[in-house]
């Protein structure tokens, strides 16, 4: 119980900037679609995670419970509890930080899971001690299979066994990975020369919390691809000329259809002579997550995300006004340009029309709001 209390405690912490930001009833309450949006926050800014059923649609946030990203690996009991007192009352601070317990501590359980299977896929006993090297062939092939979207437990032993053999070629950051991944164990279990499950256990925990952040470096990757291949600062990419990549620069990572980028809204095809890739899209297309949990994808972050975070600290309020917001916003840097910068005439006009229909102030969390920062 003590452990669960200090986590909640901890959640409370990361959550109370954007809690702070957001509007409340006259409990200090939030909503359906306020809740979504803070637990998203919290798992996004943590650890790199896309909770399934609490991302965004579009640009607007639905009024569906984040409740239901409890899935179905928790009693109907638990969830009608969480579910009429959201009804009811809304989710304080402290209610917040507990759903957001809950469902993490959920992930932690599904990982043990895949530990497990992973063991029996390599002849482990859970219930023996291992040598660090044969603790570390456990963590390797767990991570391996998560970073192919692999269900592990319905892998055959050959199929495991062609995965290690051929994981460079599966997946071609796997070295990086790989270096990125012992940095973790001497962090978690320094200098061990034999584990037990609880132990090897305790490193899969943290390399689940922390791989968004490594993650993320692939896609940098891909986004520096794509820079390269930018035609004069569109943010756009010939067609022809993503495709050729492959082959002539080796970008083994550009290989999605047509009819797939379409459909994803990756394409410009204003000109349907020279179709475009566009770059920011195609950073978000499903093809570039990983999928390692029935309850989350680990995507390419939205560089608007940690414009958002500032902007949450900076107010903690539910608005702004147009000056102060821009105020912020033109002394960050973005990946392009430096900090201290003079917005352009037209996006601050923008900004002072949202003010305008809404008081003289911007709703930081409004629909508005957010396709001015996109």
């Amino acid at each position: 119980r003590q452990a669960t209390e200090a986590r909640v405690a901890k959640i409370v912490g990361d959550l109370r900037t954007t809690f702070a930001s957001l509007p409340k009833s006259d409990r200090g309450a939030i909503g359906a679609p306020a809740a979504r949006y803070t637990i998203h926050r919290y798992f996004i800014q943590r650890h790199g995670w896309q909770i399934k059923g609490l991302a965004p649609a579009g640009q607007a946030w639905s009024s569906s419970s984040p409740v239901a990203a409890l899935g179905d690996r928790m009693s109907e009991d638990v969830h009608n509890i969480f579910e009429e007192h959201l009804g009811t009352h809304g989710f304080d601070l402290h209610e917040v930080a507990v759903l957001a317990a809950t469902l993490e501590n959920l992930i932690h359980a599904e990982a043990s899971g895949r530990l497990r299977s992973t063991y029996a896929k390599l002849a482990q006993d859970t219930e023996s001690t291992l040598s660090a090297e044969d603790a570390m062939d456990v963590v390797d092939t767990y991570l391996q299979s998560i970073l192919l979207s692999n269900n592990i437990s319905a892998m055959s032993s050959a199929q495991v066994h062609r995965m290690r053999r051929f994981i460079d070629v599966l997946f071609p950051y796997w070295n990086a990975t790989k270096t990125w991944l012992r940095g973790v164990v001497q962090d978690v279990a320094p200098d061990r020369t034999t584990m037990v499950f609880s132990d090897v256990a305790q490193i899969v925990e943290v390399v689940s919390e922390r791989y968004g952040s490594q993650s993320d470096q692939d896609c940098q990757d891909i986004q520096d691809k794509l820079v390269l291949l930018e035609e004069g600062g569109t943010g756009r990419v010939k067609l022809r000329d993503f495709y050729e990549s492959v082959g002539s620069r080796g970008f083994w990572n550009f290989r999605e259809n047509l009819e797939y980028l379409k459909h994803a809204g990756a394409i410009d095809d204003s000109d349907p002579s020279a179709p475009r890739i566009i770059i920011p899209n195609y950073l978000q297309l499903p093809s570039n997550c990983l999928v390692p949990s029935d309850y989350y994808a680990i995507c390419c972050m939205d560089r608007c995300e940690s414009m958002m975070a500032h902007l949450e600290r900076e107010i903690q309020a539910p608005y702004a006004t147009a000056e102060r917001i821009i105020h912020i916003v033109a002394s960050l840097p973005s990946d392009s340009v430096p900090a201290n910068r003079t917005l352009p005439d037209g996006l601050v006009r923008k900004l002072e029309e949202v003010a305008a229909r809404h008081g003289g102030v911007v709703p930081l969390h409004g629909r508005l709001f957010a396709q001015w920062m996109h």
